[in-house]
């Protein structure tokens, strides 16, 4: 191998090794320079030993950072940057985003917008809220109410931060979200009571089972695909599944600031419903590892628990999709 060769080989694995790695961009460059300015004699024995050991101590540091440093996608940061927004504007924490649908779009990845949608029947009180980011700053931030009152508690015009944070409260402690919608289409209802009955079971309706047949060949045909693009991505992985399950647990915490004692409740589920699998992500095809995290009801439901799902990139490390579900009937 000539030292062109060798330095063709040296900077493709920085490019792997430290793809996720936030650091100086010339610290290759520079390295190189150092190690030729060494007497001619020689260089090229000396060229060799000092990138050899460099790239393992940077390559070791990069698996280090990355694992205790998770970096987030440009849409999960538009995320994080949009509910600190509506924080600091309107009240709202992320247990109270729990009753909207959340959803963020971009047509060039340097303009999203993302909206907080209500669920139906629920939007002439709460409204609906929107942020827009573009190059990592929030340019604007609204709500479909802007402008209603919101004093008088449920009986409010709107309902804002006051409402939603009573709402938390109480579905918390009877698991019952249906009130509020009974309440808002002008029934009396006693919010704070306890669980309604569940509702009765309906019986299939005839010429259901072949309906159903069609269903499942459709979902056992999905299945074979995302087991096949499964396969594709585990064989593509620059990190072991610890270090992707620790990628994941890093994003939620950084992305929703999650402080000591919510991060000692945060724990990784991969039993029963909650199944962790490589898949791809985005029409690229980018591969994937989604998992599940879940926290909270040791002494009932705080501030944090619920339910995270996280799709980290097996390639880089990049944290691509985040979603929070407080799991008080509301979507995260």
């Amino acid at each position: 191998m000539n030292e062109q060769q060798e330095r063709a080989l040296i900077h493709r694995a920085f490019d792997a090794g430290l793809s996720a790695l936030k650091g100086d961009p010339f610290l290759i460059r520079r390295v190189l320079s150092e190690a030729e300015k060494k007497p001619a004699a020689r260089a090229k024995r000396r060229l060799s030993a000092v990138l050899i050991a460099v790239l393992a101590l940077l390559l070791t540091a990069a698996g280090a950072y990355a694992v205790s440093q998770a970096i987030l996608s440009p849409r999960v940061d538009a995320k994080k940057l949009a509910n600190e927004a509506l924080e600091e504007k309107y009240g709202l924490t992320p247990a109270m985003l729990g009753f909207f649908s959340q959803d963020s779009v971009s047509a060039d990845g340097r303009h999203w917008w993302v909206v907080y949608s209500p669920e139906s029947g629920y939007g002439v009180r709460l409204g609906m809220y929107q942020v827009q980011v573009t190059d990592g700053r929030v340019t604007e931030v609204t709500w479909t109410l802007d402008g209603k009152s919101t004093q008088g508690g449920f009986e409010a015009e709107a309902w804002g931060a006051e409402q939603l944070g009573e709402m938390v409260k109480i579905t918390a402690q009877t698991g019952d979200m249906r009130r509020f919608y009974r309440l808002i289409h002008g029934e009396k209802v006693d919010l704070y009571a306890g669980m309604d009955d569940e509702e009765p079971d309906v019986p299939a309706e005839e010429g259901w089972a072949e309906a159903d047949a069609d269903i499942l060949a459709q979902e056992e045909a999905f299945r074979r695909e995302l087991e096949e693009a499964g396969r594709k991505s585990k064989a593509l992985s620059r990190f072991t599944e610890d270090e992707l399950i620790e990628l994941g647990r890093r994003g939620i915490i950084q992305a929703y600031d999650l402080n000591a004692e919510q991060q000692k409740r945060l724990q990784y589920m991969d039993t029963g419903f909650f199944i962790s699998y490589y898949s791809t992500i985005g029409a690229d095809g980018r591969p994937t590892f989604n998992m599940t995290f879940q926290s909270g009801y040791e002494n009932g439901w705080q501030e944090g628990d619920g339910i995270y799902t996280v799709v980290v990139n097996v390639l880089d490390g990049t944290v691509e999709y985040l979603d929070y579900d407080t799991t008080l009937n509301g979507n995260g």
